[in-house]
This record gives C-alpha cells, structure tokens and sequence, in this order.
C-alpha cells in the first residue's frame, strides 16, 4: 500500500512540475494583490510555487494536529481497556462460593 501512495505523490508531483514548467515563459505574467501588498508582473510559475509549497505546509499542520488527537484519543482508550480487562479478570477469579453469599445477602436466592 505504501508503494501506491508513493507513485501517487510522485505522478502528482511531476503534474505539478509539468504544469508549471509548461506555463513558465517570458509572457507569463500576473499581477498579485494580497491584503497586505501588491506585486506587479510576477512570474507564474512563481506563484504556482509558492501556492504549492504554502499549501503543503498548511496540510501538514492539519495533518499533525488530526494525528496527535488521535494519539491523544488511542492512549485514552487503550488505559481504559487495561482497566477494564483488570476488572473482568478480577470478577472471573472470585470463588463461587463468595459470589453465592454476595447474592443471598443482597435479597436474592439460589435454586
């Protein structure tokens, strides 16, 4: 599975490449007006640079914070299985005989 999503990345990698190299020339220009600046004439394979590479690490963080939720949640979880696999073993190691009188002194009666 590991394989596909490498050459997945990397077939989306050179489409982006591609894509830019093909667009790049002397008469690929754009005007970028930002909030903050306005730049005149810039390259567009520049943009598309910058765009990609914003993007990526805007994923990125996504992506770590989804995963240390996850962790966080797993860790969670898995102290919560330990305790109660505690308590089932402890419940299945008690004698009957214990279990018996537990029974009858709560108002119950065996047949």
């Amino acid at each position: 599975m590991w394989v596909f999503r490498a050459i997945l990345i990397l077939v989306i990698i050179a489409v982006i490449v591609g894509f830019a190299v093909y667009n790049s020339g002397p008469g690929q220009t754009v005007d970028v007006d930002l909030m903050w600046t306005k730049r005149f004439d810039v390259p567009i394979i520049t943009v598309v640079f910058w765009s990609f590479l914003l993007g990526s690490v805007v994923s990125l963080l996504l992506f770590i914070s989804v995963y240390l939720k996850q962790s966080n949640q797993l860790r969670e979880t898995n102290r919560a299985i330990k305790g109660l696999q505690a308590e089932v073993t402890s419940l299945r190691n008690r004698p009957i005989e214990e279990a018996k009188d537990l029974i009858e002194k709560k108002g119950g009666f065996l047949e």
